[in-house]
C-alpha cells in the first residue's frame, strides 16, 4: 500500500493524531526505525532526515498536549524535552464542598472551619414560557420574576331609542403588561401599568411580605379590601363591565394591608389603612391628612373538601374614613356612560361609611355572585351639609355550556379551540341584574337636580363568553339600563348597548 518508509510514517501519523494517542504513535515510530541499518544513522539520506525531523515534531506536539492535560486536571506539565518523561501520577481530586469534612472546608473571616454551608456545585435557574406568561427562576425557588400581559380591545355599540347622542366606540379597554414575583423566598412583589384608552396609569405597585403565617403585610397601590366583584380580577369577571355596586366601592387606593386565615382555606381577614380616594376611581395622591380604613371577613367554611357546599363562600366588608378634600365620584352605566351629575358647587366633606355584605356559589358549571353595597357619605354645598346614603345590589348567575368547572376565576377549557383535533373551546352564558338607589335627601339638598340626575337606575345583562383557550377569550354582552328621572319633568331615556370584547390574558 506504502512504498517507502515516510508514506507509512504520515499514514500512522494521521491515524493516531485523529485518536489522541501519541504515545502509542511513539511506539510505532521505533518500529519503523528498527528496519532501517545501523550504518545509516551514521549518514542520513534526504528521506532519513525527513523522518527525523518529523519524529522531533511529533515529540513536540506529545509535549504540548501533555501540558494543555495538565491545567485540566492539575498535573504540572512536563518540561521539554527530547525524550519523553517518565509518567508522573496525578494528584488526588480535592473533594467538592459538599464532600468536605470539617477540616478541609476553608474558613472565612473569623468563621470556624465546616460550619460554612454547602456550595451547590452547579446552580441553574429555569426560564418557562407558558400561559401564565415569562417565567424566570433560581433554581431553589427563593428569586421568581414573572413577565405577563394583558390586552382587552372592546366595541361598544349603542340602539335604541335615546341611544343617538351617545357615540359607538373601537377602543383599547386595558393594555397592561405586568410583572410580578418573589425575591428572597417571602418577598412576593407585583407590578401593573395600564396604557389603554389613550393615558398612562398605574394601577399596582406593590410588594407583600410573607414571612409570618396568617400574618402577610402588604404596601403599596392595590385594590383596597371593599367589594367582592371588584376583588375578581379583570380578566376573570363574567361580564365585560362590572356591576352596579362597584360603583359604590374605590378601585385602587395607596396603603397597607394585613391578610391571612384565620382557619386555613375556611375563613380568611384583610385589614388596612388607604389614602382616601372617590368611589369607583382611584389616585396617587393623598388629598388630606385623613385616612380611610377597611375590613372584611370572608369565609368558605366547608373547603378544602369536594361536597355539594365547598364552593359556597359568604362574607362582610366595612369601610370608614373621612373624604374631606376628595373628588367627586363618577357614577357609570354598563356602557360606561355617567348617569348621575352633581350639582355646582358641591363637594364631599366629612365621614363616609360603607357596608358590603357579599357571597358566592358555584357547583360544577354553575355559579352565582351576588353583593349589596350601602355607602353614607356626606356632601356640601356652601353652608350646607348633610349625609346621604347611597345602595346598589346585584344578582349575577353563569353557567357553561361545555361542563367546565366554574369558580372565581376563569375555567380552563377541556378541549381547547383546534379544529384538527375537534376542540371548540369553552362556552359560557351569564345573565345579570340589579339597581342603584339615591337618597332623596340628595335632592333636598340642592346636591342634585331631579332634572338631570336619576334617583334610580335598574340594570339587565345578559352574555356570552367563548373561552378559546387559557388566554383567548371572545365575549359578547347586552345592557339595558332604565332609569327614574333625570330629565326635565321626565325619565332619561333608557341605555341598549352591545358590548364585545377580544381578550388576551398572558398572567
Amino acid at each position: 500500500m506504502y512504498s517507502n518508509p515516510i508514506e507509512i510514517v504520515g499514514y500512522i501519523f494521521r491515524r493516531n493524531l485523529k485518536n489522541m494517542r501519541y504515545r502509542k504513535s511513539w511506539l510505532a515510530l521505533t518500529l519503523i526505525m528498527g528496519f532501517q541499518s545501523a550504518s545509516a544513522w551514521a549518514q542520513l539520506t534526504p528521506d532519513q532526515q525527513k523522518i527525523q525531523d518529523l519524529e522531533k515534531k511529533i515529540e513536540e506536539l506529545d509535549r504540548r498536549l501533555t501540558a494543555a492535560e495538565a491545567k485540566t486536571t492539575g498535573a504540572p506539565a512536563p518540561p521539554p524535552a527530547i525524550a519523553p518523561a517518565p509518567p508522573q501520577a496525578l494528584p488526588a481530586p480535592e473533594p467538592l464542598p459538599s464532600a468536605q469534612t470539617g477540616s478541609q472546608r476553608p474558613t472565612n473571616a473569623g468563621v470556624a472551619a465546616g460550619t460554612i454551608p454547602p456550595v451547590a456545585a452547579n446552580s441553574v435557574g429555569l426560564v418557562t414560557v407558558g400561559p401564565s406568561g415569562f417565567t424566570v427562576q433560581s433554581e431553589e425557588g427563593d428569586f421568581l420574576l414573572k413577565i405577563g400581559a394583558d390586552l382587552q380591545t372592546d366595541v361598544r355599540t349603542f340602539t335604541g331609542k335615546g341611544s343617538g347622542s351617545l357615540m359607538d366606540q373601537i377602543l383599547l379597554r386595558r393594555v397592561r403588561p405586568t410583572f410580578s414575583g418573589t425575591v428572597y423566598k417571602y418577598i412576593d412583589y407585583f407590578f401593573r401599568p395600564d396604557f389603554g384608552q389613550g393615558t398612562v396609569v398605574i394601577y399596582e405597585a406593590y410588594a407583600q411580605l410573607n414571612y409570618i403565617p396568617h400574618f402577610a403585610i402588604r404596601a403599596g397601590k392595590f385594590k383596597p379590601p371593599v367589594d367582592l366583584e371588584r376583588l375578581q380580577s379583570d380578566d376573570d369577571t363574567s361580564f365585560i363591565e362590572r356591576g352596579l355596586p362597584t360603583l359604590l366601592a374605590p378601585s385602587r387606593a395607596i396603603g397597607f394591608q394585613l391578610s391571612g386565615d384565620l382557619l386555613p382555606h375556611r375563613v380568611g381577614y384583610q385589614v388596612g389603612v388607604f389614602n382616601p380616594v372617590p368611589d369607583n376611581s382611584l389616585s396617587d395622591t393623598s388629598p388630606s391628612n385623613s385616612r380611610d380604613y377597611t375590613a372584611r371577613l370572608f369565609a368558605t367554611p366547608f373547603q378544602p373538601n369536594e361536597n355539594m357546599l365547598s364552593g359556597l363562600g359568604f362574607g362582610f366588608a366595612a369601610r370608614g374614613g373621612s373624604v374631606d378634600g376628595v373628588a367627586l365620584p363618577a357614577y357609570k352605566t354598563v356602557g360606561q356612560n355617567t348617569f348621575f351629575n352633581f350639582a355646582s358647587n358641591v363637594v364631599s366633606a366629612g365621614h363616609r361609611t360603607t357596608l358590603a355584605p357579599q357571597a358566592f356559589y358555584y357547583l360544577g358549571p354553575f355559579g352565582i355572585l351576588a353583593e349589596d353595597t350601602v355607602n353614607e357619605e356626606e356632601f356640601q354645598k356652601s353652608t350646607v351639609r348633610r349625609d346621604v346614603a347611597l345602595r346598589s345590589w346585584e344578582v349575577a348567575a353563569t353557567y357553561i355550556l361545555t361542563g367546565e368547572k366554574k369558580s372565581y376565576g376563569s375555567p380552563n377549557p377541556k378541549h381547547p379551540f383546534d379544529l384538527s383535533n375537534h376542540g371548540w373551546g369553552a362556552w359560557e352564558i351569564a345573565a345579570r341584574t340589579g339597581d342603584f338607589r339615591v337618597d332623596e335627601g340628595m335632592f333636598a339638598a340642592g346636591f342634585a337636580s331631579l332634572n338631570s340626575s336619576p334617583k334610580f337606575a335598574r340594570e339587565w345583562v345578559g352574555g356570552v363568553n367563548w373561552y378559546l383557550n387559557r388566554i383567548l377569550r371572545i365575549s359578547v354582552d347586552y345592557g339595558h339600563t332604565n332609569f327614574l328621572g333625570g330629565a326635565v319633568d321626565a325619565n332619561r331615556a333608557s341605555e341598549r348597548v352591545i358590548l364585545s370584547r377580544f381578550q388576551i390574558n398572558f398572567i
